[in-house]
């Protein structure tokens, strides 16, 4: 089996000769055949790394590789950090995983740059990478989500099947359920207890558009789940695409935690509040956020004083009273299969098993075959499916790290583009357009790139410049 190393090159000389030997000292102590190609842009247009990792790959498999890694030419393996560049057989393989630049950690739970692993037929599923993508960013993101489209991701579940799951159903526009007040409610935010919701959430943007990074009017936005109305608590759905939970203290002191989730998607989501320790933590799935993969906030955190107290409040599902009639998140557009409470904070063992063993102790519990009397529904639907309840989508991964070689950073900063205009014009098109399944991705990629072919020359025996045109 043969590698092809495929590297995107533009002005990078210096890093250029030191990935050449440390890169290829470390694949030779893998025993791994192997051949470099330097995708070199010579024009004046914009840089466009999707395409040079294209052509690049064509030129491999030219050659005879059977396999490639796209690889990012910053970015060297460490001896002993467990990088694998074998032949990828479960998927593409993403192996720059710990990166000295990150603290050794990834950028964020779907990152895919950095070096990943293709056979031939992984990229005649996902055609590559798309050639749309013009100066920094998103062109990995844009892979990713071919991968997970042609299922060639590591996708697990919370149940190994389909099940049948009946919900109630909520427009986004005058749905809502009201769950009276009772004595079992009274002062239950106000100490130890636990609240879970089993959703699927849906955007709303006829009425406001997905959060943009590169959008200079971009506002978050929360379109309520559950609420205690006042200093709304509870869960919401956001236009930035996570589910989150706020909460007060007695000061009235905000406290915000969330969990990356797309539209769509079945998601179990638990908050447990312990008085003792006076620290809240988040489940997705019956596992708790980790901040360090990028998948939401840190888990738990901790508040100062004592928690709010409502008195004697109704709790509301799919509307927030807080808000006027003419507010675009009153309400919230989507499904609810299941809400439960406790008056005490679950052990981390309970709520992994959530969906399975459910502690019979809870003071709320909700769905479509067991509804008190007293709960309210307007404009609910119930309705059945047989559904799935997704994991966080990630790709195939092995554990590997990489240092990366001094550059400008020209990603966020001070949660801006470094880049401005063009990597906004980047975001757009991979968030609102690829991810919204508005572009034929089997018409944008390796098989449609065009080039101009300038030169191709050895600088080494098993390094190989092409300088092209696009």
């Amino acid at each position: 089996m043969k590698l092809g190393v495929c590297v995107p090159y533009r002005n990078r000389e210096a890093h250029m000769h030191e990935f050449i030997p440390k890169v290829a000292k470390y694949l030779k102590g893998q025993g791994i055949d192997f051949h470099m190609y330097f995708c070199h842009q010579v024009d004046d247009k914009l840089f466009n790394r999707g395409a040079t990792k294209n052509i690049a790959a064509k030129h491999a498999f030219e050659d005879g590789c059977d396999y490639i890694v796209w690889h990012d030419i910053d970015m060297i393996p460490e001896e002993g950090g467990g990088a694998d560049y074998t032949f990828p057989l479960e998927g593409p393989r993403h192996i720059a995983t710990q990166i000295s630049q990150m603290d050794y950690t990834l950028k964020y739970h779907e990152y895919f740059g950095g070096a990943v692993l293709f056979s031939k037929a992984h990229i005649e599923k996902t055609n590559g990478y798309s050639n749309g993508y013009w100066d920094w960013g998103m062109e990995d993101d844009d892979l990713f989500w071919r991968a997970n489209k042609e299922k060639l991701t590591n996708n697990t579940y919370l149940y190994p099947e389909r099940k049948a799951l009946k919900y109630f159903s909520f427009t986004g526009d005058n749905s809502y359920m009201k769950i009276p007040y009772n004595q079992e409610l009274r002062n239950l935010t106000a100490r130890s207890h636990t609240v879970s919701v089993l959703v699927r959430a849906f955007q709303q943007e006829n009425k406001l558009p997905i959060y943009l990074i590169g959008d200079s009017t971009r506002k978050y936005k929360e379109y309520p789940i559950l609420r205690i109305p006042g200093y709304d608590y509870g869960f919401s759905f956001n236009n930035s695409r996570a589910i989150s939970l706020q909460y007060w203290n007695s000061y009235n002191d905000h406290n915000y935690m969330w969990i990356k989730r797309y539209d769509n998607q079945w998601s179990w989501v638990t908050a447990v509040f312990d008085n003792e320790d006076k620290l809240s933590s988040l489940y997705l799935n019956g596992t708790e956020v980790d901040s360090k993969g990028g998948i939401g906030s840190p888990s738990p955190i901790r508040w100062a004083g004592r928690l709010k107290a409502y008195g004697k409040q109704d709790l509301y599902l799919g509307i927030s009273p807080s808000e006027p009639d003419d507010s675009p998140v009153k309400y919230f557009r989507g499904d609810i299969a299941k809400v439960i409470a406790y008056r005490r904070a679950l052990s981390p063992e309970e709520v992994s098993t959530l969906h399975t063993d459910l502690p019979n102790d809870h003071i709320v519990y909700i769905d479509p075959d067991n509804t008190p009397q007293e709960v309210g529904k307007t404009n609910i639907e119930t309705l059945e499916e047989l559904a799935v309840i997704p994991n966080s989508i990630l790709p195939h991964r092995v554990e590997g790290k990489f240092r990366c070689l001094p550059h400008e950073d020209e990603g966020i900063i001070d949660n801006k583009f470094v880049k401005g205009e063009t990597t906004a014009k980047n975001e757009e098109r991979y968030v609102l357009q690829m991810q919204q399944g508005k572009i034929d991705y089997k018409q944008d990629g390796f098989a449609q790139v065009e080039y101009e072919l300038v030169r191709e020359h050895k600088i080494t025996p098993f390094a190989t410049m092409i300088d092209i045109k696009l």
